[in-house]
């Protein structure tokens, strides 16, 4: 017998070590596992009490002296299947645990911070975070106002957006459809809106932020940074890109 073959029916080595003693020697006291091992005294007495819990062997007293034995051979299998009994329970309470966790944290807000800049800065402070942290973004109800940033400054963004394989799905208003030329497919996919209301003000969904710029005189740009809020727009988006058209 292997003491690997014990080992992987869930003994450590220490166990089966004293296993495979007992069966050459027959009920043995400590003293004599000790000479046959060459194994800890102290090592040998906590892993004979665990082989006793496991109920693979059982211990009696003789004249003042603890004498371990074998149980039936039919005991490592009983162990086996007590322990597969164990694992059924643990898989049905992790289930159950992975159930709370999951609704503990869909009712949980999470953190949430607000920023409100003003000024083509603050809409340069969306993208360089974009590009820094290499994340995709959803935007939408970006109207003709935003060139007002400059075309060499979006071109350069896509540029940046493609070296570092940040992925984008835009909607614009129709006014802006000459962008459609302008930005490969492979950075961003675009739709217009048809409307002929051009709304002022551009929503950036991106990681657990939104953005929303007010492409007024000077800019004004709120960033929130909430996960429940962010995936709320995520699916607000959903449903305006099923709208929109190429």
């Amino acid at each position: 017998m292997e003491l690997s073959d014990l080992e992987n029916i869930g003994l450590s080595k220490t166990e089966a070590t004293l296993y495979t003693a007992l069966i050459k020697l027959g009920s043995s006291d400590v003293q004599t596992l000790v000479k046959e091992t060459k194994l800890y005294k102290a090592n040998i007495y906590q892993a004979l009490e665990r082989l006793c819990d496991k109920g693979i062997i059982s211990k009696i007293t003789e004249l003042n002296k603890r004498i371990y034995q074998l149980q039936p051979p039919k005991s490592l299998i009983e162990f086996v299947e007590k322990k597969k009994e164990n694992i059924a329970k643990q898989e049905e309470l992790a289930k159950k645990i992975s159930l709370e966790v999951k609704f503990a944290k869909k009712h949980t807000h999470s953190s949430e911070t607000a920023a409100v800049f003003r000024g083509i800065q603050g809409v340069k402070q969306i993208y360089s975070e974009i590009i820094e942290k290499k994340i995709d973004y959803l935007d939408f109800g970006t109207p003709i106002e935003s060139e007002e940033i400059g075309e060499y400054y979006w071109e350069n963004l896509h540029l940046k957006q493609k070296e570092n394989g940040i992925k984008a799905r835009m909607i614009f208003h129709k006014s802006l459809k000459k962008w459609k030329e302008k930005i490969p497919e492979d950075v961003a996919k675009l739709k217009f809106f048809d409307e002929e209301f051009e709304p002022l003000t551009e929503t950036t969904i991106y990681g657990t932020k939104v953005a929303f710029t007010v492409w007024t005189k000077i800019p004004v740009i709120t960033i929130i940074d909430n996960e429940h809020v962010a995936n709320s727009y995520k699916q607000i988006f959903e449903m305006l890109w099923k709208k929109a058209k190429k």
